[in-house]
C-alpha cells in the first residue's frame, strides 16, 4: 500500500502533468489555422485561357501582394475544368481549388472530394452576407462545400443586327416561329447559320431545355432521391424531333464537330444569329469584338407545352478535400478573397466599363448586380421574367449526362435516325451501367 504522503504527491504531480498537457493543447493551433501562415504555399489552379486579361492580372497581383506567402501554380485547362476534376483527383493531379458548377456538386459532394467549408465561412467576416438559399444547394447532410460564386440565368441570345438585316422584327415566341426565322437567318454563301445548338459535346446541355419546353423531363427523383430514367418520355422524342428538323432544314451550324467554345465566337461574328446564351456570355461575346447593343436577350420559344422552361445554373468555389491543411487555408485565401465585396464590386464594375453588363444573379443577401451597375432595360425584364421560367438542372445529370450526349449526337449526326429507339438505347445502357449503383450509394447515405 502507497503512505497517503506519496499518494498525495503522485497526484500532485498527476493534476500538474494534465494541466501541462492541457495548455499547450491551448496554446496549440488548430488545423484552420496552420502554425506558420507565413510559410510559403503553393497553390495549383486550372484556368481556361479566356480567362486571362488585364484586369484578372491586375486582381491576381493585388491578391499576391496581400499575401506573399502564396504562389500560383495556373495550369491552362480548356472548356470546364470543373467537369474534369472527379478525374483529377482519382489521377492524383486535382489543383487545390476549382470553379464548379452547381450541376457538378451534388456527385463531387458525395463522392467526399470536397473540403467542408464551415469552419472557414463562420470566421469569415463577410460569410454571413452569402445567400443562405444557395449555400443550401452546395449543402450535403447539414455541412457546406462550396462558396457560391454567381448564378448564370440560360436566355434566349439573338444577334439584334441579324435579324434587322433580314428585316425580323421580333423574337420568335415559339419553335415554330424559331425555325422560320432561323430559315430567314440562314445564309450559306456568308456562312451564317439561323440557329445554334450544341452538336458534338455536352450536347444534353441545351437539348434538356427543349425536353422541358416540351413538357417532360429526362430523369426524375423519386420521393427517396433515388433516380428513375425517362429518356423515352413523349417530350424527349418532341424535342429530338425539332433538333433533326433544325438539321434537315439546314439552318443550325454546318460544322457539326464545333464545340463549345467555338460556338460563342460563332455567335461574335455574325456566324450564328441566335442560340441558348448563359448571362455571363455577354462579355465573353463582346471581348471577341461584338458590338455589346447587337446582343439581344429573351425567354425561350415556347415548345408544343407552351412553356419557356429555362435552367438556373452556377458555379462555386470549392476546395479538394485531399490537399494539404495549409494549402487549404491559403485556397480559403484565395477564395474568400476574389469573393468579397470588394473585388465582386470590382469586376462586375470592370465589364460595365467595357460598355457591356452580365445579366447574372450575385448569390449575396448584402450585394445585388443593381447595386454595382445599370443594366439595359430589356437585360432587366428578361432577368426578372426569367425568375418563374427557370429550375435546376434535371436530376442526376452528372451521372447520366453522356448516355444522353451519345443519342443526341446521333439524332443529329443522321436526321433518318429514330429518336426512340436510340434515347431507348441510351436508357438501357445506363439501366445497365450506372444506375443501380447511383440509387445504392444514395440508399446507404440516408
Amino acid at each position: 500500500m502507497l503512505s497517503k504522503k506519496l499518494t498525495k504527491l503522485l497526484a500532485t504531480f498527476l493534476v500538474v502533468g494534465i494541466s501541462i498537457g492541457a495548455l499547450a493543447g491551448c496554446s496549440g493551433k488548430t488545423a484552420k489555422e496552420p502554425e506558420n501562415s507565413d510559410k510559403e504555399v503553393e497553390l495549383t489552379l486550372w484556368v481556361t485561357s479566356r480567362e486571362q486579361d488585364d484586369f484578372t492580372a491586375s486582381v491576381e497581383k493585388e491578391f499576391l501582394e496581400k499575401y506573399p506567402n502564396i504562389k500560383l501554380n495556373k495550369v491552362v485547362k480548356e472548356g470546364d475544368p470543373g467537369n474534369e476534376f472527379y478525374q483529377g483527383v482519382a489521377a492524383g493531379n486535382a489543383p487545390d481549388l476549382i470553379d464548379v458548377s452547381f450541376t457538378m456538386m451534388d456527385k463531387y459532394m458525395k463522392a467526399g472530394i470536397l473540403e467542408p467549408l464551415d469552419d472557414y465561412i463562420s470566421k469569415w467576416d463577410e460569410g454571413k452576407g452569402l445567400s443562405k438559399k444557395y449555400l443550401d444547394m452546395l449543402s450535403l447532410d447539414g455541412k457546406v462545400y462550396g462558396i457560391p460564386s454567381q448564378v448564370n440565368p440560360m436566355f434566349f441570345g439573338y444577334n439584334k443586327k441579324l435579324f434587322a438585316d433580314s428585316s425580323i422584327t421580333s423574337v420568335p415566341n415559339t419553335w415554330d416561329e424559331a425555325l422560320a426565322d432561323a430559315k430567314k437567318l440562314t445564309i450559306p454563301e456568308k456562312q451564317q447559320a439561323g440557329y445554334g445548338i450544341l452538336s458534338a459535346e455536352w450536347t444534353e446541355w441545351f437539348f434538356q431545355y427543349y425536353v422541358w419546353q416540351a413538357g417532360g423531363d429526362l430523369t426524375k427523383q423519386n420521393s427517396d432521391d433515388t433516380l428513375s430514367l425517362t429518356f423515352t418520355d413523349p417530350a424527349v422524342i418532341k424535342a429530338a424531333e425539332f433538333y433533326q428538323t433544325l438539321v434537315k432544314e439546314k439552318v443550325i451550324q454546318s460544322d457539326l464537330t464545333l464545340k463549345f467554345n467555338d460556338l460563342i465566337p460563332q455567335f461574335a461574328t455574325d456566324k450564328i444569329a441566335m442560340m441558348p446564351f448563359a448571362g455571363d456570355w455577354v462579355s465573353w461575346a463582346t471581348s471577341l469584338g461584338m458590338n455589346p447593343n447587337d446582343i439581344g436577350l429573351a425567354l425561350f420559344p415556347a415548345g408544343p407545352s407552351g412553356k419557356h422552361t429555362t435552367a438556373i445554373g452556377g458555379n462555386a468555389r470549392v476546395i479538394n478535400a485531399k490537399t494539404t491543411p495549409e494549402k487549404k487555408d491559403a485556397a480559403f485565401k484565395y477564395i474568400s478573397f476574389y469573393e468579397s465585396k470588394e473585388e465582386k464590386t470590382k469586376f462586375y464594375k470592370n465589364i460595365e466599363s467595357k460598355g457591356v453588363v452580365n445579366p447574372v444573379i450575385i448569390p449575396r443577401d448584402d450585394l445585388s448586380l443593381d447595386d454595382i451597375v445599370k443594366m439595359p432595360e430589356e437585360y432587366s425584364k428578361v432577368l426578372n421574367d426569367i425568375q418563374d421560367e427557370g429550375r435546376l438542372e434535371f436530376y442526376g445529370k452528372a451521372t447520366v449526362a453522356s448516355y444522353i450526349d451519345k443519342a443526341v449526337q446521333k439524332v443529329i449526326s443522321d436526321p433518318t435516325a429514330d429518336p426512340t429507339k436510340e434515347f431507348k438505347s441510351a436508357q438501357d445502357l445506363a439501366e445497365k451501367e450506372v444506375l443501380e449503383k447511383f440509387n445504392k450509394d444514395i440508399k446507404a447515405n440516408k
